[in-house]
């Protein structure tokens, strides 16, 4: 075994396929191996694949050309969740387009680097059968707790009540802060596959702690899209807004978020300074020699 191909496909969510694709990364860099992505089938293609967001993946480490494939849920080794830390950046790297759209979109929210909090909750079809609901106001007491004096604040969310609800909590407590978003006033929640969004639709959930909030938003969620069923613009779309908003908090000053999605312990890797990324439920630092791929969580 020379060279891994590691492919990004349609089963799992942007953030999942990405931990397992940078397991096969460091695996081809301890192992002088080389390693590209194949993203052909990937549930984000817009055109080409990995490319439409981000640079290209170059690790040639030898010429020989045998290769192996590898994909979702394939770890070719055990490392630390410090390891993963260490190499985000060499693959997680934007293109041109990509770094113009989130120049313009902080431009337009005039937003700038470190004067600003941020919040992150994602909703959606991990509400199904991976995540227990959280009120809103649990992440704001944290997030004024670690900083008292937050003025402004971002909220990245696949959905909108989170903006609502966390706008209504700055009012009743007469707080001096400005809110943004890039989340749509007609999202509520975010599913990956159709089969998810059914499941959702139905308001099936094995937590009974969240059926009363998907009761609550059926009526919003039958004509909604799952990622799945969007055509390459609304994929797009989609995707370089998840990839801007990410951007916005990685670097923010104070983020509260949870750790019970992908995208969320990636912010905990990916932040400028990942020690001011707290969860709402560990309020403590997480044991980064742990040794396993933060797709399965930390």
């Amino acid at each position: 075994m020379s060279s891994i191909i590691s492919v990004l496909d349609d089963k799992a969510g942007f953030f999942s396929m990405f931990f397992f694709s940078l397991n096969h990364y460091i695996y081809c860099k301890e192992n002088n191996l080389n390693f590209q992505l194949n993203t052909d089938n990937w549930l984000y293609k817009n055109k080409n694949g990995w490319t439409d967001y981000f640079e290209e993946i170059i690790l040639n480490n030898n010429s020989n050309t045998a290769e192996t494939i590898v994909g979702h849920c394939c770890c070719l080794s055990d490392y630390s969740i410090q390891k993963y830390k260490n190499v985000i950046h060499e693959v997680y790297r934007y293109n041109n387009m990509t770094k113009n759209h989130i120049i313009n979109t902080k431009n337009i929210l005039k937003l700038v680097e470190g004067n600003y909090d941020s919040i992150f909750i994602r909703r959606g079809d991990k509400l199904i059968g991976e995540s227990i609901i959280i009120p809103e106001e649990i992440y704001m007491n944290l997030l004024l707790k670690k900083n008292p004096g937050c003025n402004k604040l971002f909220i990245q969310t696949d959905d909108y009540n989170c903006y609502i609800n966390i706008s209504n909590y700055i009012i009743k407590n007469n707080l001096q802060i400005q809110l943004y978003t890039l989340c749509d006033s007609t999202l509520f929640g975010v599913n990956v596959h159709e089969r998810a969004k059914n499941n959702f639709v139905n308001a099936y959930t094995i937590h009974k702690e969240n059926q009363c909030y998907l009761n609550s938003i059926i009526d919003k969620k039958i004509n909604s899209k799952s990622i799945e069923q969007m055509n390459s613009d609304e994929i797009y779309h989609h995707t370089i807004n998840l990839i801007s908003g990410i951007d916005i908090i990685l670097n923010s000053n104070v983020c509260i978020t949870d750790y019970q999605s992908n995208v969320s312990r990636f912010i905990k890797l990916a932040h400028k300074n990942s020690n001011n990324v707290f969860d709402i439920a560990v309020d403590n630092e997480i044991n980064y020699s742990k040794i396993i791929c933060p797709s399965y969580g930390f």
